[in-house]
């Protein structure tokens, strides 16, 4: 991706839509769970690609482009919740979202929906980064802008919150 990335510095069309094509479903995703919002999600993502194109010039300093686009639409996703009036609905997972489930496992599907339900906001967003976005710490770390050993033990706290819930549940 690092060659795209030049290739976007440059301003070449070609790479934008390349950039699009590969990030979209993933951003849409992310941007919905922390937003609550579908149609939010279409507005932000497209500002995301308007901040992008207009700041392109950065991008040739990028060392892991995805992960930077995942910041910027985390930043740009931030800004419009601090803007809109109403209270953010929290985080939602849904059939498109973090884990995924056979149509034939509905019931294990509702249930894991559930128990993700109980989790904070940050807790469900660094367990969509690392489970369905697949990013290394490393990764998630300079998407929220945090140490890589903080990353990490959220995410641990957070399975065994996970852990301790759903025995709770089925116990």
């Amino acid at each position: 991706m690092s060659r795209l990335a030049g290739r976007l510095a440059e301003g070449e069309q070609s790479a934008w839509a390349e950039l699009y094509d590969v990030t979209v479903d993933a951003l849409f995703h992310y941007v919905t769970a922390l937003s609550g919002d579908r149609g939010a999600a279409e507005e932000i993502l497209q500002e995301v690609f308007i901040r992008l194109f207009r700041f392109r010039d950065r991008l040739m300093d990028v060392g892991d482009l995805r992960a930077y686009v995942f910041m910027v639409t985390r930043n740009e996703t931030n800004r419009w919740l601090s803007r809109t009036p109403r209270r953010p609905r929290p985080l939602q997972l849904d059939e498109q979202s973090a884990l995924q489930v056979n149509d034939s496992h509905e019931e294990d599907a509702e249930f894991l929906r559930y128990v993700l339900a109980q989790l904070s906001n940050d807790e469900r967003e660094i367990v969509h980064l690392k489970i369905y976005s697949e990013f290394t710490f490393a990764q998630i770390a300079e998407i929220l802008e945090e140490p890589v050993g903080t990353c990490a033990s959220r995410y641990r706290r957070t399975l065994s919150k996970l852990r301790t819930n759903i025995q709770e549940q089925i116990g």
